[in-house]
């Protein structure tokens, strides 16, 4: 299977209030996005251990290296300094192989999913799952993929992350393949539409998810 050859990463910020999903705010207080965050990252991070990675990795802003890892999985390491690019391209750096990187916002990434990046991985240099904001869920490197090259001057946060991505991995010759989109989880519609999923779902794990946002979130705010 491909995914026993993947390194997957999640790159994070760790739940420190005040500093994650601050977009969620004034709808939720600084205190309930935190909780917010630490439930969807402990669900991602739960989901991937299931999974028969070649290693998983928790690389986590060394801002919030004073909070807790409990309930966590991963082996856990601190990002390099930077902008998104130069710290992704430091962890590609630490490991060998392929790399699927991914971010914290998209908790309920079907397996099917993941294992399909994966196989994809196998036969491209580089893989984007796009997501409905103009970023994308995953990012995967083979080896030999020069990261550092291919994501300097990316504009973050721009919503332009994936087309510039995709066309920068293009010109520098990369065989690079599109993953099938996933939503990420950021502004107040991001997590309804979550909630509606986790409601639909049949999945034990993303009911229980469903069920730790409810103790969370205030009544009929986001039902």
């Amino acid at each position: 299977m491909s995914i026993e050859h993947t390194t997957v990463v999640v790159m994070a910020k760790l739940p420190e209030v005040g500093r994650v999903k601050t977009r969620l705010q004034p709808a939720l207080t600084a205190e309930q996005a935190s909780q917010v965050h630490q439930a969807l990252l402990m669900h991602l991070t739960q989901r991937l251990a299931a999974m028969p990675w070649r290693q998983q990795v928790l690389c986590y802003d060394r801002s919030g290296d004073h909070v807790s890892l409990e309930g966590l999985h991963g082996t856990p390491v601190v990002q390099a300094s930077g902008d998104l690019g130069h710290r992704l391209a430091a962890q590609a750096g630490r490991c060998d192989g392929r790399r699927l990187f991914l971010g914290a916002d998209s908790p309920d990434l079907p397996r099917a999913r993941l294992q399909r990046a994966a196989e994809l991985l196998a036969d491209h240099d580089v893989v984007l799952g796009p997501t409905d904001d103009g970023g994308y869920w995953c990012l995967g490197v083979s080896r030999g993929v020069d990261v550092a090259t291919m994501l300097s001057n990316i504009a973050w946060s721009s919503g332009g992350e994936f087309a510039q991505t995709l066309e920068r991995a293009r010109s520098l010759g990369y065989n690079v393949a599109v993953a099938d989109p996933w939503d990420d989880v950021d502004r107040p519609e991001d997590l309804r539409r979550l909630m509606a999923r986790l409601g639909k779902s049949d999945d034990p794990d993303d009911r229980a998810l469903l069920d730790r946002l409810n103790a969370i979130l205030p009544d009929g705010v986001f039902s």
